[in-house]
């Protein structure tokens, strides 16, 4: 019997040749095609295939992948799509290729991570056993608090970048003119620390003075 991947097919001697890909000789998945010779197979069989040559498998005509197409035939996708399989976790039968992908979503027998995997939560189980671990999973417990912390280091970060553009946007603009003022007092006042300092100091040191020119919108944004 023909297996793929989660399922196996049913009635194999019924699946008539026309739904076969000639390459692995199972029913067609993702079929596409070669306009110049109208042979067709599944997209990853003929992927896998022209790595060792470019020629089509069936004519040998030479052809490259670029000549191949999705197939968007319905009639003959709707066949595919009919063919009637069974579930190799649950062993549920009867069931169309096309539906398959709606019935692994909800399959209670499938192996799944912890909904924490990515907090390094190493158990996998069947489905049905997830709710008997997020009642014990510590990890889940404590991810309320995780994506609190995250968003509050989301907001920060967007503020440093907000100041730093402020900063960096009104350096430029007052640079030229606080090298000359330097120049011809010899001593100034930082805006924003009000700390006095001398020209030579200064240039050993990283000093903004930007104005009170802020979008308000900004403002409200970062620091409501």
């Amino acid at each position: 019997m023909a297996t793929s991947g989660n399922y196996e097919y049913m009635n194999e001697d019924s699946i008539h040749e026309d739904l076969l890909c000639p390459i692995c000789t199972d029913p067609l998945e993702d079929p596409v095609s070669a306009n110049e010779c109208g042979h067709t197979f599944c997209r990853k069989c003929i992927i896998d295939t022209f790595r060792d040559m470019s020629t089509c498998p069936t004519c040998r005509r030479d052809l490259t992948l670029e000549d191949y197409h999705p197939v968007t035939i319905r009639p003959f996708l709707n066949q595919l799509n009919q063919l009637l399989v069974k579930c190799k976790w649950c062993s549920q039968t009867n069931i169309q290729r096309g539906n398959f992908k709606d019935h692994i979503t909800n399959c209670m027998n499938v192996m799944i991570s912890c909904p924490a995997a990515h907090l390094k939560c190493n158990w996998n189980g069947r489905r049905d056993q997830i709710q008997d671990h997020i009642s014990e999973c510590p990890l889940i417990k404590i991810q309320p608090m995780i994506d609190e912390l995250n968003a509050l280091v989301k907001q920060q970060s967007e503020q440093i970048h907000f100041l730093y553009t402020i900063l960096e946007k009104t350096s430029k603009s007052h640079k030229k003119a606080c090298q000359e003022y330097y120049k011809a007092n010899g001593v100034a006042y930082c805006d924003i620390c009000k700390k006095k300092f001398t020209f030579v100091e200064h240039k050993r040191r990283l000093h903004f003075c930007p104005d009170t020119d802020f979008c308000s919108h900004c403002v409200q944004k970062y620091f409501p």
